[in-house]
């Protein structure tokens, strides 16, 4: 128990502790032994705290390395595992055809390089590819013999990465415009997206809900509604068309007849993918022979003409 022991100044200072006696004024304690204790205990309290604080901060970083360590080599370990998924994500497919042709038809200039179209075959599943050429190295030159091989291939939404058999790896962009493919596939995946984009769109008001949407020539609308009817005397099919905006144009006539000669059934369907402006093509893969016969108004010049 601690005794009481008044100093000169009016506080009460026990062994190094100090209280002070509440007065009008503020008195401090600093006489004696008790203010030397005083000065000793601050200065070693602020040196302790000090210490302290810097012990704790390095305290903190130490405990921190592994966890930054860890993260570091999170990182690495990430970078490694794209790279692994990258390179495991090549698989093989068929290179069904490659073609050179120019996208801006008569609007290239004379030094234009030609873009270079693929078309491969993965399972059921077609793929499209334009590779370019801007420095002119013909880079794509050649890849034509592949035509019918197996090549391994990478894609995504935008992009397909050919990894030929002894060649490095070739970047193309996903899609093409190229429509003069021989494989019947490779022509529906072209048109594909462009049909897609007709039934996406608003109908509009003047084109029948029958109507459907055939590729255009290349040449003016993207796309064009068609309804087609066999005549009733099954010698003709009359096709009417409007633009992609519903405004009438006029009419495209066909023989009610193959181009093999073979006769075009009453209820005939047309392949949507396969057929365009000017040409119509059967769900069996059948060509309808175009009527090219002249008529004013929709009727024939020469009546008696048979359909050619």
């Amino acid at each position: 128990m601690y005794k009481e022991q008044p100093g000169e100044s009016g506080c009460f200072c026990f062994p190094d502790v100090l209280f002070q006696r509440q007065s009008p004024a503020p008195v401090v304690c600093e006489t004696g032994m008790g203010g030397s204790n005083l000065k000793r205990m601050m200065q070693s309290s602020i040196q302790i705290r000090f210490r302290r604080s810097r012990l704790s901060s390095t305290g903190r970083v130490f405990r921190s390395l592994p966890l930054i360590v860890l993260a570091v080599c999170a990182g690495l370990s990430l970078t490694l595992c794209a790279s692994a998924r990258e390179a495991k994500g090549f698989s093989a497919a068929t290179l069904v055809e490659k073609a050179d042709y120019q996208p801006c038809r008569n609007g290239c200039s004379e030094q234009a390089e030609p873009v270079s179209a693929f078309c491969f075959r993965q399972g059921d599943q077609v793929v499209l590819g334009d590779g370019s050429s801007f420095l002119h190295e013909k880079k794509f030159s050649g890849l034509e013999d592949l035509a019918g091989k197996q090549v391994q291939i990478r894609f995504n939404r935008r992009y397909v990465w050919v990894r030929p058999p002894d060649g490095p790896v070739m970047k193309l962009e996903r899609g093409t415009t190229y429509e003069n493919f021989k494989d019947a596939g490779c022509i529906r995946e072209v048109r594909r997206p462009i049909i897609d984009a007709a039934y996406a769109h608003k109908r509009p008001g003047k084109v029948p809900s029958y109507a459907f949407a055939l590729a255009g020539t290349g040449k003016g609308d993207l796309y064009l509604w068609f309804q087609c009817d066999l005549s009733s005397d099954k010698s003709v099919i009359a096709c009417q068309r409007w633009y992609k905006d519903g405004a009438p144009y006029g009419k495209d006539w066909y023989c009610a007849r193959t181009v093999d000669g073979a006769p075009v059934a009453a209820e005939f369907e047309i392949d949507p993918l396969l057929s365009q402006e000017g040409r119509l093509v059967l769900k069996s893969g059948a060509v309808v022979q175009q009527d090219h016969r002249a008529r004013t108004n929709d009727v024939l010049d020469r009546p008696g003409e048979t359909c050619r």
